[in-house]
């Protein structure tokens, strides 16, 4: 049986099932997400036939979830953007989305009209689609990157601003040539810019009333991410029908304000996780939706000398034109420079928009209209490959992200702490602390620790410090509910597998019997132990280490703490769980812990 025969409600579920398949597939293999969606869906489209989801869906109902996912994953975006990141990097993000934008728009077009062939007319209209980058290709490379932040703000907010601008630039174009060919008509004019005006009040209205209802206390906390949702489907299906394509600027606008006037506040937490959710199903199924619904004519009309030429182009001087003689003068090293201008990965909205002219210059009659999609697809394809594998690589060559092994923060100074971290210095691994109490501490400095200023458990403290060099959390002081607070705070940004904590400092059994959920998963070292005991005992002993080949020296009386492999890379021991058995690199253990149980 193919995918062809089965019912309409399983094949929306085996998309939705491969498009979070294929990101775990992704962290499993260290591939860029993106790459892994794209071959995925080429394997059970074009190349396997076994499902054409356009065709199976219907072009009434294709198109629809497509537009709709495509408007969560923008809102996701420019909602969970922060102005105070413009700091230090305005002037460049605001040269690259405006006078960049222009000069990649117009080397685009005459990259397509002399090397591809396209007329002035299509060559200018996708010319303003191939600015977009968008957040459903750049966000996954730059988590899995961790690059400087200056880096990482400066192409975040270019993907979401120019990702509704794009269309816009081309859907203008389009009428520009259309009235060109029907003759000047004020009545068009007129009719597109009062619908595009419309389009912006929308966007700016609907995050005022919003905001409005929030404050009077009109929408129930349990209520409030669903009824965000609402907003954002109605605000891009009415926009979009206003005026086609003008949904993206609608909720992007919307996105933005809401983005500047919930200042991060406690209450909103819980509607941007789950539209953060929502937007990362929405990725990976969209996305295979899109690539499984190519042809074989497709593919075959991408494989073309032509068509490398042309990427080839866009990659090694259209973009790096764009980007790095306009941001000569900003506040961005040459290094920052040199880095934006090597990534612009094309996603999503291209292929989708793309398909949308696609079909209005076939009904035109326009020559060579057929090959819209097929060249859309080949840049989309060639760049999130090349960009993929190329960034992270790229990123340490020029030293914009960290070299170093993962580095380990820890919360709470205390004297295991101290001696814990001391240990992973002496494998180069970065270690910083962070103490509620007490925000410097001359003994950190002394053991060659970071120390972080300021709160580390607010976001807005978090934001102005650079953590690529830091991947795991270890909460060490003497209060759980201390800990806990954190563990909730540091997981979103962190990752659930890399935060843990030290034992419950509970006497009593039962209150100890009551700590359920991610956390019980989550304690170091060994459940039954407490934070003094640790405290206690490194007074008078060491943490010693041993080689991994020799493990079997360990008794039964010693503590497994740690394992560091070759690439200087800490795995800790959980109370739960035992290290994975490997002959390499070492393991760091208390020798005959538990023969001093008492003290």
């Amino acid at each position: 049986m193919t995918l062809l025969n089965l019912p309409l409600m399983l094949l929306i579920a085996i998309f939705l099932a491969l498009g979070i398949f294929s990101q775990w597939l992704a962290t499993r293999i260290k591939w860029p997400s993106i790459v892994v969606m794209a071959i995925v869906g080429l394997m059970v489209g074009p190349i396997l036939g076994l499902v054409n989801p356009q065709h199976s869906l219907g072009e009434a109902v294709f198109s629809p979830i497509v537009s709709l996912a495509v408007a969560i994953i923008l809102f996701e975006g420019s909602s969970n953007l922060d102005f105070r990141e413009l700091k230090g990097i305005s002037k460049a993000v605001i040269r690259i989305i405006t006078i960049g934008a222009v000069i990649a728009w117009i080397l685009g077009a005459i990259a397509l009209h002399v090397i591809l062939g396209f007329s002035i007319t299509i060559s200018l209209v996708l010319g303003g689609l191939f600015l977009i980058t968008g957040p459903t290709v750049i966000q996954p490379l730059l988590k899995q990157a961790k690059v400087r932040r200056s880096v990482d703000s400066i192409l975040r907010w270019e993907s979401i601003i120019l990702d509704p601008i794009g269309p816009m630039l081309a859907l203008g174009a389009f009428y520009v040539f259309q009235i060109i060919e029907q003759g000047f008509e004020f009545q068009i004019i007129l009719s597109f810019v009062l619908r595009f005006i419309i389009a912006i009040v929308i966007g700016f209205g609907a995050s005022y009333l919003f905001m409005w209802l929030i404050k009077r206390d009109a929408i129930p906390q349990n209520l409030m991410p669903p009824i965000q949702l609402v907003f954002i489907l109605l605000i891009f299906a009415l926009c979009d029908e206003i005026l086609r394509e003008s949904g993206l600027l609608a909720v992007t606008i919307f996105g933005l304000m809401m983005a500047r006037m919930k200042r991060h506040d406690l209450i909103f937490k819980e509607s941007d996780h789950f539209i953060e959710n929502a937007s990362s199903i929405m990725v990976s199924t969209v996305f295979i939706l899109i690539t499984s619904s190519l042809t074989l004519n497709v593919l075959e009309s991408v494989i073309s000398w032509k068509l490398f030429i042309f990427c080839g182009i866009m990659i090694i001087l259209v973009r790096p034109l764009s980007i790095i003689l306009l941001t000569i003068g900003t506040e961005i090293s040459k290094r920052e420079r040199a880095m934006v201008s090597l990534m612009a990965p094309r996603g999503i909205v291209v292929l989708t928009v793309a398909q949308f002219f696609a079909g209005l210059f076939i009904k035109k009659g326009t020559p060579m209209a057929e090959f819209i999609t097929p060249v859309t697809f080949g840049l989309v394809f060639i760049t999130v490959v090349i960009y993929g594998f190329s960034f992270v690589p790229l990123s340490k060559v020029m030293r914009l992200s960290s070299t170093e092994p993962p580095g380990v923060i820890i919360v709470g100074e205390s004297e295991f702490s101290f001696h814990l971290g001391a240990k992973l210095r002496e494998h180069q691994i970065p270690v910083m602390t962070f103490n509620l109490f007490s925000n410097t501490s001359d003994r950190a400095y002394d053991l060659d620790f970071e120390v972080f200023e300021g709160n580390l458990l607010s976001s807005s403290d978090r934001i102005y410090a650079d953590m690529t060099r830091y991947n795991k959390c270890l909460l060490m002081t003497q209060s759980f509910v201390f800990n806990s607070l954190a563990f909730n705070e540091l997981v979103p940004e962190f990752g659930l597998k890399n935060v843990n904590m030290m034992p419950v400092s509970f006497m009593d059994e039962h209150a100890r019997s009551n700590i359920e959920g991610p956390i019980k998963n989550h304690i170091l070292f060994d459940n039954n132990m407490t934070t003094h005991w640790f405290n206690r005992f490194i007074v008078e002993h060491n943490i010693l280490e041993i080689e991994a080949y020799n493990r079997e020296q360990l008794t039964e009386n010693d503590m497994v703490l740690y394992h560091i492999n070759e690439q200087h890379e800490v795995t800790f021991q959980r109370g739960n769980q035992k290290l994975t058995h490997t002959d390499n690199g070492v393991i760091g253990y208390l020798k005959d812990a538990y023969l001093h149980l008492n003290i």
